[in-house]
């Protein structure tokens, strides 16, 4: 006789982010607006006719500017209570 099963445990739902559109926008708005200027910043250091100290002072604000602005976003919309 083999022995009784346990109770199924019900499936969890993966976790969605219930926000209304216009807080979703102003929630994920800044770090669109981050890569976006990281993404210039990176295209405009790859200019040939800068100079090379130039062109790495621009490759590390772009790495920069995506390491430290979207993190420092995401616990300033948790401040604010963004979400």
């Amino acid at each position: 006789m083999t022995p009784p099963r346990a109770p199924a445990r019900p499936r969890r739902e993966p976790p969605v982010l219930d926000l209304p559109l216009p807080k979703l926008l102003l929630l994920l708005g800044p770090l669109l607006a981050l890569g976006f200027a990281a993404g210039a910043l990176r295209a405009f250091a790859r200019r040939a006719d800068l100079p090379p100290s130039r062109r790495r002072a621009l490759q590390a604000a772009w790495v920069l500017l995506l390491l430290a602005g979207a993190p420092l976003w995401l616990v300033l919309a948790a401040v604010l209570r963004l979400w």
